[in-house]
């Protein structure tokens, strides 16, 4: 019996290049697998090329149990790929290659039907960063009224503009974005650089979210409802291997718990301790079960 998928994660599936080999990897892909480890059925809505990369993702993550069949595959356009350098603690940035498959991701019927019936649809900015994906993203998040929409903003260098990031907030009920991205999403919308809850209050207000979250790396989190709860969770002290993957985890398991109704503080915390657990492995996809983050 096929379980009709209660999340969506809409964006990039790609490789990783990293210096040690390739990864597969994509904030969307990384945040699927997470939730789908949780016992959640989810639905990756992505595009690769016709290609051995492409062949390779479906592969994996087919083994791995995830439901691929919401993956098109792109008759011209390469498999989306990013060479990733790695600093003396662990941090990632990125080089993104452009004109790939996901940048053309079409919304087909059956993609449209099961928007209707899902909890949560997740997104990010760089799958906007083309016109044929942004406008499929925004086709199927008018399609769910009742879903909650997450955005983990996900700012990534010549892949994001003001104007993405403004349509995103605009188009979300929770906000999810890392402490280093506070400031330059301040200056886009023309505001003074706020710490974390000046921050969360003025998102609150100005786009009518009901939660946002700011991760903090070995820090923790500091979440904010619009009712006003607050919740900060300070950060499990890990070995650090890479932290790719770690705040898709943490938004993997924060929904993971929204969810059943949990409690905010819960929510954050899971999300927390399986955020810091990711950052023990290697890359966003390496297999992390409940009991290893809850063992911190």
């Amino acid at each position: 019996m096929v379980t009709t998928p209660r999340v969506i994660a809409f964006g990039e599936l790609l490789w990783d290049l990293l210096p040690s080999g390739a990864q597969l990897g994509g904030a969307p892909a990384n945040f699927a697998l997470r939730v789908q480890s949780l016992g959640l059925p989810v639905a990756l809505v992505s595009r690769i090329g016709k290609d051995p990369l492409g062949e390779e993702a479906l592969a994996i993550l087919s083994h791995a149990g995830l439901d691929t069949s919401y993956i098109q595959v792109d008759d011209q356009a390469p498999t989306g790929s990013v060479q990733v350098t790695l600093d003396a603690s662990g941090n990632a940035s990125y080089s993104i290659t452009k004109g790939v498959a996901y940048d053309f991701i079409q919304l087909p019927q059956p993609l449209k039907d099961l928007a209707s019936k899902v909890d949560v649809i997740c997104f990010g900015s760089l799958v906007q960063r083309a016109i044929s994906s942004q406008t499929s993203l925004y086709d199927l998040l008018q399609l769910a009224p009742k879903a909650t929409k997450i955005v983990d903003i996900n700012l990534r260098k010549d892949c994001f503009t003001s104007e993405t990031v403004e349509g995103s907030l605009r188009s979300a009920d929770i906000l999810k974005l890392n402490s280093d991205e506070v400031a330059p999403v301040c200056e886009m919308l023309g505001l003074p650089v706020l710490e974390p809850e000046l921050f969360a209050g003025a998102m609150c207000e100005r786009f009518s979210l009901s939660h946002v979250l700011v991760t903090r790396g070995a820090d923790g989190v500091y979440g904010y409802k619009s009712d006003g709860e607050e919740v900060t969770i300070p950060g499990y002290k890990v070995a650090v291997v890479d932290t790719i993957g770690s705040g898709d985890a943490f938004t993997a398991g924060f929904v993971s718990k929204l969810l059943v109704g949990a409690p905010f503080g819960e929510c954050c915390d899971f999300g927390n301790r399986l955020g810091a657990a990711v950052a023990q492995k290697k890359g966003g996809m390496s297999p992390c079960s409940i009991e290893e983050a809850l063992a911190l």
